[in-house]
């Protein structure tokens, strides 16, 4: 009789056990379904619906990428006219007119700096030439957004160019606000892409340095400490030396014109 209460007792134990931890496990396991489902629920929406607004960096309605194709053909322009939108002291090299960023008109005579400071030099340049291309940008957004039945209410856009190691920013204020069901406003855009840039602008600087001092630079030893890039030199019979930089990677050319410690023709000395 003992003995049988005693397996009574243990079954019994062994019975509630059961019963205690079947429910917690289970718990558990639909806590984890249901956020699996969320999960794929907010990706499938993201990635699949894709739905159209603004966001802050513009890229709901294409603004974004408007701004980067306009900033990279001019820049692209710019870059082989010495950062000038239209130089009017130039040498002309492949039909494009390479400005002076160094000259002097004597013989035996070092170079003026005509652009002292480089890097604003050639944001400022960038600045007034994509205006136009700018404003489009978001005049086209903003008509797009219109026919896709937003009431849109749109601003004064200014907008502003920086140069950095390796990329460029450019921060537009246009005041704007969207609506349909519900009503966003937006002040700001950051736009931020890779570029080579602020780097050659550097490069370029210190080719000037030398030149202002000393004449024709090494471009050999300058290539060795930047690697990433291709230094290369035409030299004309009136003294004039015109550098050509390039990205071995995205082939982005920034070239420009010297004229320092030129010797008159015949010259053997």
């Amino acid at each position: 009789m003992f003995k049988e209460n005693k397996g009574d007792s243990r079954s019994g134990l062994v019975f509630n056990d059961l019963d205690l931890s079947r429910p917690k496990r289970s718990q558990v396991t639909i806590f984890i379904i249901i956020g699996i489902i969320i999960v794929i629920g907010i990706l499938a929406f993201f990635l699949v619906v894709k739905p159209k607004y603004i966001t802050p960096s513009g890229q709901g309605f294409g603004f974004e990428n408007c701004v980067r194709d306009a900033i990279e053909q001019e820049v692209n322009g710019l870059g082989l006219q010495a950062g000038f939108g239209g130089p009017e002291f130039y040498s002309l090299y492949q039909d494009n007119k390479v400005g002076y960023l160094c000259y002097t008109n004597l013989y035996y005579q070092p170079c003026v700096m005509q652009k002292p400071f480089l890097i604003p030099h050639f944001q400022n340049e960038l600045k007034t030439k994509i205006r136009g291309r700018v404003d489009q940008c978001y005049s086209d957004s903003i008509a797009q957004l219109n026919s896709e039945g937003y009431e849109v209410i749109s601003g004064v856009v200014d907008y502003n160019v920086s140069l950095e190691p390796g990329k460029m920013k450019v921060s537009i204020n246009a005041p704007t606000s969207v609506s349909r069901e519900s009503s966003q406003r937006y002040q700001k855009f950051n736009i931020d892409f890779n570029s080579p840039v602020y780097n050659m602008l550097m490069i370029a600087t210190s080719l000037l340095q030398y030149e202002a001092k000393y004449g024709d630079a090494d471009i050999s030893s300058m290539m060795f400490l930047y690697p990433d890039f291709i230094i290369d030199t035409i030299r004309r019979d009136d003294g004039t030396t015109i550098y050509l930089i390039t990205d071995k990677t995205t082939q982005t050319k920034f070239q420009f014109a010297s004229r320092s410690y030129a010797f008159p023709a015949g010259y053997t000395g």
